[in-house]
């Protein structure tokens, strides 16, 4: 049985499609082992799919202060230590940014194989980083310039509830109301907060606005929220919430676009302005030319404009479906399995 290790250390938009790739790795028989932090997000989400877990201690390095930056420097050699042995003789493929780079260091320590996912359009700087010596590097948008590296557009691993198109029968619908949700994402969430309730105060009395905050802002705009809007710290199931809204107000997080899309909603892209190379706004771009989407930046952003647009939007006749891939992982999977089967021969 080979060895697969995966990682899926950071977001959401992170590990949600590590796991889905892990999940048909297993199912094609390899032994995969799932790389987490002990106590973070991704460690209990792979519990849950019952992945085989590994933990090593990862820290971000741009954008912290010089203590932060010394505390990486440490960090990484210690996850680059622990990882030697699991590493060695496997065939390794990383998710996400810094996360992915105690693990890839390994592996060329190794001379393993290894593989990168990336899902922007602007490669993070760990890819570009180590594109070059990457198997394959597989995309899940097309990228906005070249990549150093052998690179496979393959499309974004979303969860198997995304690929059903859900039928959501509960919470009948009454004849002309509308469904504003607000979907904020890990990053920048507060500002759609923000909007979310000033918009209550503008909109027509048949919209209902659902508000799925983050922990952190759940107790403010729950005392915030008027009789039309209803609010969710976390959606246990997104697809469900994105399916009853007849249109979405979204950050352009990879995932959270392309899992919109997969359910073929309206959406209004409001990206994060301080992404990482402003990696959200050529997402929401892309999303925008292939689906029914407009997109707004956040610099003097407003209630009043943001009702303005959704109502053009809600108008808007639709396009034709949206066609996005939705089995990226078998991609993934066949390329992974055909190398190793020509490595083992």
């Amino acid at each position: 049985m080979s060895k697969v290790v995966v990682c899926g250390i950071g977001t959401g938009g992170h590990y949600f499609p590590a796991i889905v790739v892990a999940k048909a790795l297993q199912q094609r028989a390899f032994d995969v082992n799932f790389v987490v932090r002990k106590g973070y997000l991704e460690e209990r989400v792979a519990n849950t799919f019952g992945l085989k877990t590994f933990f090593v201690d990862a820290r971000p390095f741009y954008g912290k202060s010089m203590i932060g930056k010394l505390l990486f420097v440490f960090s990484l050699a210690g996850a680059v230590y622990k990882l030697h042995a699991l590493t060695s003789h496997a065939t390794v493929i990383a998710f996400g940014g810094f996360g992915a780079v105690p693990l890839v260091i390994s592996c060329m320590l190794n001379r393993s194989m290894y593989y990168i996912f990336e899902p922007n359009r602007v490669p993070g700087r760990a890819t570009r980083c180590f594109a070059h010596r990457a198997r394959r590097v597989f995309l899940g948008l097309p990228l906005m310039g070249e990549l150093n590296g052998r690179s496979l557009v393959t499309g974004i691993p979303v969860r198997e509830k995304f690929r059903e198109r859900p039928t959501v029968t509960q919470r009948s619908k009454k004849k002309g109301t509308v469904r504003v949700l607000f979907y904020g994402g890990s990053q920048g969430a507060r500002r759609l907060n923000d909007l979310a309730i000033e918009l209550q105060g503008l909109m027509p009395k048949k919209w209902h606005v659902t508000i799925i905050s983050g922990a952190r802002d759940y107790d403010r705009v729950t005392q915030q929220k008027g009789s039309h809007a209803r609010v969710l710290s976390f959606a246990e199931r997104p697809w469900e919430e994105i399916e009853l809204a007849d249109i979405v107000v979204s950050r352009a997080g990879a995932l959270a676009g392309y899992e919109i899309l997969c359910l073929d909603k309206k959406v209004m892209f409001i990206p994060f302005p301080y992404a990482i190379d402003n990696h959200q706004y050529y997402n929401a771009e892309y999303f925008a030319e292939i689906g029914d989407a407009t997109v707004l930046e956040e610099g003097n952003l407003t209630a009043e404009l943001v009702k303005e647009r959704l109502i053009e939007l809600l108008k808007r006749a639709k396009h034709k479906a949206v066609r996005v891939a939705m089995d990226a992982e078998e991609k993934i999977v066949e390329c992974i399995a055909g190398d190793i089967a020509n490595e083992e021969t």
